[in-house]
């Protein structure tokens, strides 16, 4: 954090303000460096382990566009292949050079989510693609079926880079960070370190408890709603169809059980109780009564009361990303966890800077 002088208003303390956060940005490291350098170069792998499986399979022409089940557009296989693992090339190459902008934060992101997106989506259009054709009698007779799965994973997975280095999530706090900053500013408020603010915790901090709710937003709700439906006419529909059938036990029980799974989870989620008793801090449903997390106080760095933002911890709801994991019910204040194994850990929760002031009284 900036000294209390990079907070006063006016052209010093703004560029005193700025250079600090420079400095904090161009100081932060690429987390998981080795992850995020295999997750993009592992397009190009895929594409060319499939390519030397199938090449004596593919013919001249191979299917490449799909407007339904069948093919509607087809291009030369001699064509089609170095483009495909060129773009996986091109695109490893982009993220892996993005990473030597530290400096640089915005540009690093979008360089990196770009290299990403370009090798994961050129490896799910030629792996479906080449797989689909080499299947098939004809390239006219291709189907693409269930490679469409792996044209959606592969797009989704274009982001995993950028998650995985953690630039997003540390640029988007100092972001914030930055933007409170100069609130408070122009508001003329001295804002105190964190450290500062628990250096003194109240005498009755370390004996006093702490426990308090949170609901999910009313559209967690009605998904939860939604699948209980579901869940309802899978059960019922059965028996309203009438008649019994030779191995239909199987075909009833698998999506009523895939139904009650999912709905369990979500019921889980979607109501969440966060209490410290004694040298324990505990994350459950409220509605389930089942755990979530449980940390132990000897095992806190630190913990800070900040305001939670859904995007920078990989979504709504109980999230797991690399370094660290979630359990995020909508954009609002919360517990952000930095744990003795290196791990970060989050959670929304209504009065947390009162819960900050527990814990760090029971650490002290």
């Amino acid at each position: 954090m900036c000294p209390s002088a990079c907070l006063e208003s006016g052209p010093t303390g703004t560029k005193q303000r700025e250079q600090g956060i420079g400095m904090a940005i161009a100081g932060t490291g690429i987390r998981n460096r080795p992850l995020t350098c295999l997750l993009l170069l592992l397009p190009a792998a895929l594409s060319g382990a499939t390519y030397a499986l199938l090449a004596g399979d593919l013919p001249e022409m191979t299917a490449t566009h799909w407007s339904s089940t069948y093919p509607d557009g087809f291009t030369r296989t001699a064509v089609f292949v170095p483009v495909c693992i060129g773009l996986t090339i091109v695109g490893a190459i982009t993220g892996m050079l993005s990473l030597k902008l530290r400096n640089k934060p915005a540009l690093l992101m979008m360089l990196l989510f770009s290299g990403g997106l370009l090798a994961w989506s050129a490896a799910g259009v030629f792996v479906s693609s080449a797989v689909s054709t080499a299947l098939a009698e004809t390239p006219e007779t291709a189907v693409l079926g269930g490679m469409m799965v792996l044209l959606i994973a592969c797009a989704l997975l274009g982001i995993a880079p950028l998650w995985a280095s953690g630039i997003y999530q540390q640029y988007t706090r100092q972001f914030n960070e930055d933007r409170q900053q100069r609130i408070d500013a122009a508001q003329s408020v001295q804002r105190t370190d964190a450290a500062e603010a628990f250096a003194e915790p109240q005498p009755d901090s370390r004996q006093a408890e702490f426990k308090q709710t949170m609901a999910a937003p009313w559209w967690m709700w009605m998904l939860c709603l939604v699948l209980f439906a579901t869940l309802i006419v899978a059960v019922v529909l059965p028996f309203l169809a009438g008649g019994s059938h030779d191995g239909s036990l199987a075909s009833v029980i698998l999506p009523v059980a895939l139904s009650a799974a999912v709905c369990v989870l979500m019921l889980g989620v979607i109501w969440i109780r966060v209490s410290i008793i004694g040298d324990r801090f505990r994350v459950s449903s409220a509605l389930l009564g089942i755990p979530m997390r449980t940390i132990k106080i000897t095992d806190i760095e630190s913990v800070t009361s900040e305001k939670i933002n859904p995007m920078m911890w990989g979504g709504w709801g109980w999230r797991i990303i690399p370094g660290g994991s979630a359990i995020v019910m909508r954009e609002h204040e919360g517990l952000v966890f930095d744990l003795k194994n290196k791990k970060r850990f989050a959670v929304t929760i209504p009065d947390s800077r009162q819960a900050a002031n527990v814990l760090n009284a029971r650490m002290g």
